[in-house]
C-alpha cells in the first residue's frame, strides 16, 4: 500500500512583495497600538517631571525613581544630592513661588483698557510676596490649616485646623504640630532650623489611630504673615501647611 505523500509549500514573506506589505501594515498597526495604549501623565505627575528637570542641578547623581498619579514622588542618588533635589522640588510645586500664567480675555469680550489719565489708582491690595525667613520670628504659637491630598483613588483632599508652636530648647529650635480629625487625630514633632532665609523642619508624624508613625521633611517660607510649609513623610503622604502667628 502506497503512503500518500504530504506536500509543504512555504512562502518567503522577505522576498515577496505581499509580505513587504504585510510586514508594514503590521509594523503600523503596533505603533498605533502602543502610542493608543501609553499611560496620560496626571497635571501632578507633569508637575513633578518638570520640577526634576528644574532641579536635577543641584544633585546630578540624582534619578527620579517613581511618581505616583496623586503626585508622590521618589528621589534616590547621594543622600545629600538628593535631599537638595528633594527640597527644591517641593519648593517648586508651591503655588506661592511660581508666578500664575497669563489667560487670555473670552471670545468676545472688550479689550482690558487702562486708566484713564488722573483716575485714581486701583484700591486692590497687591498679593503677597515670599519674602526671606528669620529664626528669632519663629518662636510662638502659629494656626492655620493642614491639607492632605488624597491618598487613593475615590478619596477627596482633607482639611483639618492645625496648632504649630515652636521653641527655643538647649540651644535648638523644637516644634509640635497637632491636626487632624476627630476620627483620625494627628501629632508630629521635631526640629528646625533656618537655612538661607527658608524653613527646614524634620521629625516625626503620628497618627495613632490608624496605626501610622512616619518621618517627615517639611520646607517652608513666608508669603505675607503666613508661613507656608509643604512637606513629605516617608510613607509618601504630602502635607500643605498655611499657619498665621498668633502668639509669642
Amino acid at each position: 500500500m502506497t503512503e500518500p505523500v504530504h506536500h509543504q509549500i512555504v512562502v518567503d514573506l522577505e522576498d515577496s512583495l505581499g509580505g513587504r506589505r504585510l510586514r508594514y501594515l503590521l509594523g503600523a498597526l503596533t505603533l498605533v497600538l502602543v502610542v493608543g495604549c501609553a499611560p496620560q501623565l496626571t497635571p501632578q505627575q507633569a508637575l513633578v517631571e518638570k520640577a526634576f528637570g528644574v532641579c536635577h542641578a543641584q544633585g546630578p547623581s540624582t534619578k527620579l525613581e517613581r511618581v505616583e498619579r496623586d503626585g508622590r514622588f521618589t528621589v534616590v542618588g547621594r543622600e545629600h544630592e538628593s535631599q537638595r533635589v528633594h527640597d527644591c522640588m517641593v519648593r517648586y510645586a508651591e503655588p506661592t513661588r511660581r508666578p500664575a500664567p497669563a489667560t487670555a480675555p473670552p471670545a468676545g469680550a472688550p479689550p482690558a483698557s487702562a486708566p484713564s489719565a488722573g483716575a485714581p489708582p486701583s484700591s486692590a491690595p497687591p498679593a503677597p510676596k515670599a519674602e526671606p525667613l528669620v529664626t528669632s520670628r519663629l518662636p510662638g504659637t502659629w494656626r492655620g490649616t493642614l491639607k492632605l491630598p488624597p491618598r487613593a483613588a475615590g478619596e477627596v483632599e482633607v482639611a483639618s485646623p492645625a496648632l504649630l508652636r515652636f521653641a527655643v530648647a538647649a540651644g535648638s529650635i523644637r516644634w509640635s504640630l497637632a491636626s487632624g480629625t476627630a476620627a483620625v487625630p494627628l501629632a508630629a514633632d521635631g526640629t528646625a532650623i533656618v537655612v538661607d532665609g527658608e524653613l527646614r523642619m524634620t521629625g516625626t508624624v503620628r497618627m495613632e489611630s490608624i496605626g501610622s508613625n512616619a518621618g517627615v521633611r517639611y520646607a517652608g517660607t513666608m508669603v505675607g504673615d503666613r508661613l507656608e510649609v509643604t512637606g513629605v513623610t516617608t510613607d509618601k503622604q504630602v502635607h500643605n501647611l498655611s499657619v498665621r502667628r498668633t502668639a509669642e
